[in-house]
């Protein structure tokens, strides 16, 4: 056997240029797979973030006749016991901040242009301890109500031609269906990694919207921060065991837990990765397809060699492993190649990150994270894409080797 590898080895290297191409398309499809996959789990971790910091929380609750209407942000169905739902989230010791808040309809105007939005009403102070959206404000995330004061998506305001410190004019329905309008104060701009925030977030304060809205207290969603968990599975159990606790209490509230859109998320994020799965498979399949012409030529331009090697009492099984060998360690030289490739991209991905924002501007790219997209480290699929390859290797170089141990000692060697 090891003088198979080294005649294997020496035959690799003596069409070096074929060698060489086919070795540099399988590090490209390999290292741009490992790559992808390293955005795609740094994007599945960006949007499973921002479902908890940013937009949702770990558990969300509201009552069930407001889930069921909940795109129209309707104003009647509200909470009716805040205290105590509240006392018996507390009561569970992964429940780190509670905070309530009041979404609505309305109508965000420059004096000339008017877009529909959907608001929330929230307490700053509070809600800043369940989200992190004061952390994405330029500006201020409220201030003194000296005048009323609204925070809008760095989006939304370049789109109405507005920045901190002018004054937009707030139109909505109150709770008893009354029309109001009211002039606010721009006093933050949110730019976050959350692009629905950036491009249509509306936010006041309880203050301004009590009045404004003829809240009366109305409180239609409360929203709970749990304890940070490093294995992403226990964060969604927690969630999970949080929400149905809050469902045994109160069986006429709908508790929406991590766990359960998070799950969502992620089944989505899986149907999306499959497009590209097949674009690498191609890239693999190419690279197999060299692989076999490579090795095939090597059977043409060498029948004279397997003639001598069969008259030195080499079996047919030894000449086809012989190639076989051949195949593999092809493979094996382009699949350490894609790794090392692949290596140097997630390292780019992991500490630079790729930057959205300036990438592609104002486009829409229908993703949940904008800004800075960083990716993943993942080993697993690093070592999944070097055995890969050398399996496709040595597939594509089974036929070729086949035909090499089938060749006539008498015909090759005459063979000119």
């Amino acid at each position: 056997m090891g003088t198979l590898f080294k005649i294997a080895w020496r035959n690799v290297w003596r069409h070096g240029k074929r060698t060489a191409l086919t070795v540099i398309t399988m590090a490209f499809g390999l290292g741009f797979f490992i790559a992808t996959d390293s955005m795609l789990k740094g994007m599945d971790r960006g949007g499973l973030e921002n479902i908890v910091k940013l937009t949702d929380s770990s558990v969300r609750i509201s009552t069930k006749a407001y889930e069921d209407e909940r795109r129209s942000s309707p104003l009647d169905y509200g909470l009716a016991d805040v205290k105590s739902l509240e006392t018996a989230i507390r009561s569970d010791q992964r429940a780190l901040a509670v905070s309530v808040r009041t979404r609505f309809l309305g109508q965000l105007s420059n004096g000339r242009d008017a877009i529909p939005v959907m608001a929330a009403a929230l307490d700053p102070a509070r809600d800043a301890e369940v989200f992190e959206l004061p952390k994405h404000v330029s500006g201020s995330w409220f201030g003194k109500p000296e005048s009323r004061q609204i925070v809008l998506g760095s989006g939304l305001a370049k789109d109405l031609g507005v920045k901190t410190g002018d004054w937009v004019v707030l139109a909505a329905r109150t709770r008893y269906e009354a029309q109001n309008a009211d002039d606010f104060l721009i006093v933050g701009l949110v730019d976050s990694s959350e692009p629905s925030i950036n491009r249509s977030g509306v936010f006041v304060s309880f203050a301004d919207a009590e009045d404004f809205l003829e809240l009366e207290g109305l409180r239609t969603e409360m929203v709970v921060r749990m304890a940070e968990r490093v294995n992403l599975k226990d964060a969604m159990a927690d969630s999970d065991q949080l929400a149905a606790s809050v469902g045994r209490q109160f069986p006429d509230l709908d508790a929406k837990s991590f766990g359960e859109v998070g799950r969502q998320f992620l089944e989505l994020a899986k149907m999306k990765s499959k497009g590209t799965g097949l674009i690498i498979l191609t890239i693999l399949l190419i690279a197999g397809v060299g692989i076999a012409n490579t090795v095939l030529m090597s059977v043409y331009s060498r029948v004279r060699e397997i003639g001598v090697l069969r008259a030195f009492g080499l079996r047919p099984k030894e000449i086809s492993r012989l190639f076989l060998i051949e195949g593999g360690l092809i493979g094996l030289i382009g699949s350490i190649a894609g790794v090392l490739f692949g290596l140097v991209l997630d390292a780019y991905l992991v500490f630079v990150g790729f930057p959205m924002d300036k990438m592609f501007g104002e486009m829409d790219m229908g993703i949940p994270v904008w800004g800075t997209l960083y990716g993943e480290w993942n080993i697993p699929t690093m070592a999944a894409a070097a055995i890969f390859g050398v399996l496709v290797a040595l597939f594509a170089s089974r036929s070729p080797a086949k035909k090499a141990a089938k060749l006539e000692v008498t015909n090759a060697l005459r063979f000119v």
